[in-house]
């Protein structure tokens, strides 16, 4: 169930304003290893973690999921590229524990967005909040070691640590779970 407070809260919104974005959602509750979006299709709607954890992968060709985001309680999450280009997305999300989400229609959301300027400057924070995590996502993958990319993620979201499973954190940090196995006994 949605606690309100917190999340306007989360969200930076005063009560009345949370009402309006949450009349534009749709609460939503999913057993763990739900499929939320199956890829080869148009992602035109955008979630919030409310409660829970999802992982955003794709599988290559040889059959291997390659996990690209990994995101838990506050998150926003969904193909964003496909839903601003209306282009059909590869990417699978699913839930990795039993997971309380709301879901904005595409169409809807850009009605709130239309309709005063406020949700104009939150839709652009949101899209900025989504660019710099992925530069984030890059520059880990570019720059940093496996050890620092592993220490950057657990700074950033410890709760990831304690909700994802070894196997997704791995394939998410471009290691093998051996790896991360070591990496984690060499920080405790």
């Amino acid at each position: 169930m949605i606690n309100e407070t917190e999340l306007a809260q989360r969200l930076g919104l005063s009560a009345d304003r949370l009402k309006e974005f949450l009349s534009v959602s749709e609460y939503r509750k999913f057993k763990k290893n739900s499929v939320l979006f199956e890829g080869n299709a148009v992602c035109d709607w955008l979630g919030y973690i409310i409660n829970g954890a999802v992982r955003t992968y794709c599988v290559n060709d040889l059959g291997e999921e390659i996990s690209f985001l990994l995101q838990v309680n506050g998150d926003f999450f969904g193909d964003y590229e496909s839903y601003i280009t209306h282009q059909k997305s590869n990417f699978i999300i699913k839930t990795t524990l039993d997971t309380e989400i709301l879901v904005f229609d595409k169409e809807r959301l850009d009605e709130l967005i239309d309709s005063d300027i406020f949700w104009i400057k939150f839709s652009r924070t949101m899209s900025d909040i989504c660019f710099l995590e992925a530069k984030r996502r890059i520059e880990d993958l570019l720059f940093y070691s496996p050890e620092e990319r592993y220490q950057n993620l657990l700074r950033k979201s410890p709760e990831i640590i304690r909700k994802i499973p070894q196997k997704y954190i791995s394939s998410y940090l471009g290691i093998t779970a051996q790896s991360l196995s070591r990496i984690r006994k060499r920080s405790n």
